[in-house]
């Protein structure tokens, strides 16, 4: 059966989390992706809350990488340099995520790569944007996270609370992956590549789209509140459910199914100006309502009332969760250093071109002399590439 990426070749000579991963949602659909690392220490994101079990191959690294051939190389000596130009002249598409000047002091930025091949999709991530002050400035996931907004929750000190996930660092994968079926698209017609770029801090801002948009005559001052009864309570088995009662309907069915059939109807869960009432009022009630019981006992309740909930899952449990594993998004994998692995499944599915089945991310080096073979190079080449310490 075919796949939507099948023939297109991709080069992905990024780092750590956010780069690759934007080659990876390419490599689930049947792209050849070339994973291009550092000779002897690989990808730092192959290091990245590490364990002498797992050697060379995080939790991470395994995850944002499947499905890829891993080629050693040092991009910084010229024989590395002419080794990305021949894999260009083949590719459909190179992702990296270096300082905006770095690939061009290096001879294998945009312009010199689709002088060799015009039809070059280039893609660029950065920390910051490709302009500005902060173009070419270092940047990580947090930093990211706090110049765009995302860090705006403070706890009483007035400390920035942290999110619980790397907001920029995995959603900038996600846009810039669309960038590039856009830019593939365009192909098409065009018969030309062109540069796609996009950032961690674009990434996190692209995360809050409804929330950061200004009005600047409004005179009311923005106030962020959850509509009463959209948020996490816990039940008398320690687990706690989410209710999402966004809508007046939804409101009074909880109402009802919680027996407070004098709060059903409140018409402050219409009125932004007294919701906030209301709300202060309902929490406390349910919360002391759902402890009263098992969380399954309220899943029962809740869904017969067509009030929308769901438990709240521990990451560790999510490989053993009927939705997650009827939808495959925990996948298990046989890596050959570290066995039997969970990872996350490919997120978009399509009906007539399916994704193809994941494979384990590449142990350090392990196609090498494979794809180097594929370009053309003899073994006596290669072997003279090795002694140089180019690969």
């Amino acid at each position: 059966m075919p796949h939507a990426l099948d023939g297109i070749r991709v080069i992905d000579v990024a780092i750590n989390y956010a780069g690759p991963t934007s080659a990876t949602y390419l490599a689930d659909q049947g792209a050849n992706v070339i994973k291009v690392e550092r000779r002897i220490v690989g990808d730092a994101s192959r290091r990245g809350g590490n364990t002498p079990f797992l050697k060379l191959n995080s939790y991470a690294f395994m995850a944002i990488n499947r499905g890829k051939r891993s080629l050693t190389l040092d991009i910084t000596k010229p024989e590395g340099q002419d080794v990305i130009r021949d894999l260009a002249r083949g590719a459909d598409v190179l992702v990296e995520n270096f300082r905006p000047s770095v690939m061009e002091r290096l001879g294998i930025g945009y312009e010199a790569l689709c002088a060799i091949n015009p039809r070059l999709v280039y893609a660029s991530l950065t920390a910051f944007g490709a302009r500005g002050p902060y173009a070419d400035r270092p940047g990580f996931d947090r930093l990211a996270q706090g110049m765009g907004g995302a860090l705006y929750r403070k706890d009483a000190e007035g400390q920035p609370l942290p999110n619980g996930i790397w907001v920029a660092d995995w959603s900038a994968p996600m846009l810039m992956a669309f960038g590039i079926m856009v830019a593939l698209f365009a192909r098409q017609t065009t018969g030309r590549g062109q540069r796609v770029d996009t950032s961690l801090l674009q990434g996190a801002m692209a995360m809050q789209l409804g929330q950061l948009t200004v009005v600047e005559d409004d005179p009311t001052p923005p106030r962020e509140e959850n509509p009463a009864g959209y948020n996490s309570y816990r039940c008398a088995d320690g687990v706690y459910l989410n209710l999402g009662v966004f809508f007046p309907h939804q409101f009074s069915a909880l109402c009802r199914a919680l027996d407070l059939p004098h709060l059903a109807d409140d018409p402050r869960i219409t009125d932004p100006l007294r919701r906030h009432e209301l709300n202060a009022e309902v929490n406390p009630l349910v919360a002391a309502i759902l402890e009263t019981q098992p969380s399954k006992v309220w899943l029962e309740v809740l869904v017969k009332a067509d009030v929308p909930c769901a438990p709240i899952v521990d990451r560790a449990d999510l490989r053993h969760d009927e939705q997650i594993l009827a939808n495959d998004m925990m996948v298990p994998v046989d890596h050959p250093v570290v066995g039997r692995t969970h990872i996350v499944g490919t997120p978009v599915r399509f009906s007539d071109t399916p994704g193809v089945p994941l494979r384990p991310a590449p142990t350090l080096g392990q196609h090498t002399d494979e794809i180097l073979g594929e370009l053309g190079y003899s073994q006596e080449r290669i072997a003279k590439l090795r002694e140089a310490e180019v690969v």
